[in-house]
């Protein structure tokens, strides 16, 4: 039996680190106590707890319990066991539980299939999952359940697990550890206790004797965890903080979590992809050059691959981290997406419209328009906006690097047309 089986908790009682879930004036354990059946999801890191939470709450039932992940639940099965928990529902007024562990593995068409019987009450559905239910779970399931957040543990909580078992081991088996064990386990595996404890279960199946030094355990483990999953949360979580700290001009902070992205595994292009998109939204036209610079980056990088290619990561990171900051562009994209959403029905003004056929011309197409190239200003005060919209301000440049002269630019042509327009007005 795994050892990280044998340790796991019995009762909430038993719980370390999820009181806000375990504790005694929960409303879980509360739940858990009543024996009450509602479907939920819980979500956190791995190995912080959330199958021994799970399991303590399926103990207290006497009824059907089908155990199962979503990585190996199959269309065609989870529509079997669907049917029949309904027809079981039907004939015995009693509900069928169903735990998915990894239900974020799920697909979209697994789960629209659990909606009507999770609804009508004949399965009680239950899911475990290390991924933010928000980006995972499909919003009309997600409103038939309770999603509850577990907390990561804390050191304390983790060398208590740790301490815990190693205690069991010493208790159970002719094998002592050194005291370096507990810094080590945690500075390898953080809070993912699971993974201390099957390391702890590596040793001793081994049939080592004796005193066994933090040494051992290193030279048994085959390679040190990095925590960091490039699919899940911990992915979103880095490269955000990543996109920020080059946004907040931070330098270190900035080449820090491109470093950690970069050890773990972490697909380059994804990472360069996003450094484009910084040199448009937080940079623009206050540093053109910064855009140029990226796409260079990227194009070396494709060139050199990894690991000689990484230093055009750390090139434009660098870059974009001190180039000035502007968000000019980022504001007007959104502004222009939705004022266009607003007003997808006003048509297009004729004047602009091209002429193809006779009947357009006649129609009106055309008719008016003022070819910018025939005026000396290479302008005129024609209206190309819809004649339902008054003047728009969707672009505010800054006064901000090579933004100044952009700025320049832009009060330079609204100066101008502002003038051709009066000087229409009064020869009109």
């Amino acid at each position: 039996m795994l050892l990280s089986e044998v340790m796991r908790p019995k009762s909430c009682d038993d719980v370390i680190g999820q009181d806000n879930l375990c504790g005694n004036n929960s409303s879980f354990r509360k739940l858990i106590n009543k024996k009450v059946l509602f479907s939920f999801i819980l979500w956190g890191e791995p190995g912080c707890g959330k199958t021994s939470i799970i399991e303590i709450y399926l103990s207290k039932f006497d009824i059907k319990i089908h155990k199962t992940t979503g990585s190996t639940f199959q269309l065609k099965e989870v529509k079997l066991f669907c049917e029949q928990a309904e027809k079981y529902f039907k004939f015995y007024k009693q509900p069928w539980i169903v735990f998915v562990d990894e239900i974020h593995r799920l697909n979209k068409l697994q789960q629209d299939i659990f909606l009507s019987y999770v609804e009508n009450g004949s399965i009680i559905l239950i899911g475990a999952t290390t991924e933010n239910p928000s980006f995972e779970i499909n919003k009309a399931l997600l409103s038939r359940v309770k999603v509850y957040k577990l907390n990561s543990l804390k050191k304390e909580d983790v060398l208590k697990i740790i301490s815990n078992t190693i205690d069991y081991v010493n208790k159970n088996y002719e094998v002592e550890f050194d005291n370096d064990i507990y810094e080590f386990l945690y500075k390898t595996f953080g809070s993912d206790v699971r993974s201390s404890i099957n390391a702890i279960d590596l040793i001793v199946k081994q049939g080592k004797k004796g005193l066994l030094k933090t040494s051992d355990i290193k030279d048994s483990l085959s390679e040190n965890k990095t925590f960091y999953d490039s699919s899940g949360e911990y992915h979103y979580n880095i490269i955000s903080a990543f996109h920020k700290s080059v946004r907040n001009s931070d330098i270190d902070s900035s080449l820090y979590w491109l470093a950690r992205m970069l050890i773990s595994g972490e697909d380059r292009k994804y990472i360069l992809r996003r450094m484009i998109r910084i040199s448009a939204e937080d940079i623009g036209l206050s540093d053109p050059k910064a855009l140029e610079i990226t796409l260079n980056c990227f194009k070396a990088f494709e060139i050199l691959g990894e690991p000689e290619g990484d230093i055009f990561l750390f090139y434009s990171t660098v870059y974009l981290c001190l180039a000035p900051k502007s968000n000019s562009l980022y504001i007007s994209e959104k502004e222009s997406k939705k004022l266009a959403k607003d007003t997808s029905y006003l048509d297009v003004p004729l004047h602009i419209r091209n002429p193809e056929t006779e009947l357009m011309k006649k129609e009106g197409y055309g008719k008016g328009y003022l070819y910018a190239h025939d005026y000396k200003e290479k302008t005129t005060a024609m209206k190309t906006l819809p004649k339902e919209l008054k003047t728009l301000n969707l672009f505010i440049p800054q006064s901000i690097g090579f933004e100044k002269e952009i700025k320049k630019r832009f009060d330079y042509w609204k100066k101008l047309k502002q003038e051709l327009l009066k000087k229409n007005q009064k020869s009109k």
